[in-house]
C-alpha cells in the first residue's frame, strides 16, 4: 500500500489536540501492539511522533515494521512509520513540539535533545 496524506481537517485537529495513539505491528507484521498515547506534532502537512525513551519498544517496532495502527479523535486506521534522518526537518519538528508542549510538565529541552534521533513520520496507509 502507498502511504497517503492526512485530510486537512484531521491535520488541524492533530495540531491542536494531544490525542494521538500508535500501535506498531509486532514482528509478524500483522498483529498490532497495544495502542499507546504519544506526543505528536504537525510540520509541513505531515505528522511526526517521537519517543523520549531510547529503549522504547513501540518506537523500535515502528521503525522495524514500518506499519501499524493509529487512533486520533476516535478514528482508527492503518498507518506507516518512517524514521526521520534530515537534520533541518528535525529542527522544524523540535520547534513544533516546543510550540505545542512547552507548557506540559514533562516537556524539557533535554527531552527534545535526548529524543532527537527517535522521530518518525506517520502517514495513513492508503
Amino acid at each position: 500500500m502507498t502511504p497517503s496524506a492526512w485530510p486537512p481537517g484531521v491535520l488541524a485537529g492533530l495540531a491542536a489536540r494531544d490525542d494521538f495513539h500508535v500501535a506498531p505491528y509486532r514482528e509478524d507484521g500483522v498483529t498490532p501492539g497495544t495502542l499507546i498515547r504519544v506526543w505528536s506534532a504537525v510540520v509541513d502537512g505531515a505528522v511526526y511522533v517521537r519517543s523520549a525513551n531510547p529503549a522504547s519498544r513501540w518506537f523500535a517496532a515502528a521503525v522495524r515494521e514500518r506499519a501499524g495502527i493509529v487512533r486520533t479523535a476516535g478514528d482508527e486506521g492503518a498507518a506507516t512509520f518512517a524514521p526521520v534522518a534530515d537534520e533541518a526537518l528535525k529542527d522544524r519538528v523540535d520547534a513544533a513540539y516546543t510550540a505545542k508542549y512547552a507548557a506540559d510538565p514533562y516537556y524539557s529541552a533535554g527531552l527534545l535533545e535526548r529524543s532527537r534521533h527517535q522521530i518518525a513520520e506517520v502517514r495513513p496507509a492508503g
